[in-house]
């Protein structure tokens, strides 16, 4: 077995007794030595250990990268997908728009028909009363008219005979019925 020259120095400082064994040195022998059996026996299973431990971070950092890497994906797409959104939005917020103007338009053109239908309608009817008080009023005047010309013709000519004035009378209001119905 091999020793190393600490080990040979350490023990020769005892031998000597150079070293006086109290409990703050036999603490620190104790201590050494735990050291020295440790880095000699044991620092096979911390390097493994050690990397066993390595391996499951780096495991773990690149399943969180990744899962980072899937996060911003799922980010950027779910960015697109609201812009899009927004964008279908906007389009169905115009189409409405023109529908309801459309709409708009399509009732008031429907209701300055009705107006115009119904206005249309009260003046024929208010026409159709005037052209009947007209008539009723020229029919009146021509009676009027045609006693006052007969009695005048008849007051005009009173000498004439009777069979004359029946005569006259007739042509006369025969005249001014055809020339009235004109």
């Amino acid at each position: 077995m091999r020793f190393s020259p600490i080990v040979l120095l350490v023990l020769i400082f005892i031998s000597k007794e150079i070293l006086v064994f109290n409990e703050e040195i036999l603490v620190l022998f104790a201590f050494g030595v735990f050291i020295f059996l440790v880095a000699r026996f044991g620092s096979s299973m911390i390097i493994e250990s050690l990397e066993e431990r390595a391996i499951k971070i780096n495991e773990e950092f690149t399943f969180y990268k990744e899962l980072q890497q899937k996060t911003f994906l799922h980010l950027i797409d779910y960015h697109k997908k609201q812009m899009s959104l927004v964008e279908e939005v906007k389009e169905i917020f115009n189409f409405a728009k023109s529908e309801c103007h459309l709409l708009i338009q399509s009732f008031h053109l429907s209701l300055y028909n009705t107006l115009h239908n119904s206005l249309e309608e009260k003046l024929k009817r208010i026409l159709s009363g005037q052209v009947k008080r007209n008539n009723s009023l020229q029919a009146q005047i021509c009676g009027d008219l045609k006693a006052y010309i007969v009695n005048k013709y008849i007051d005009n000519n009173g000498n004439l005979k009777a069979g004359k004035k029946k005569y006259l009378r007739r042509s006369l209001k025969n005249f001014l019925e055809v020339s009235l119905k004109k």
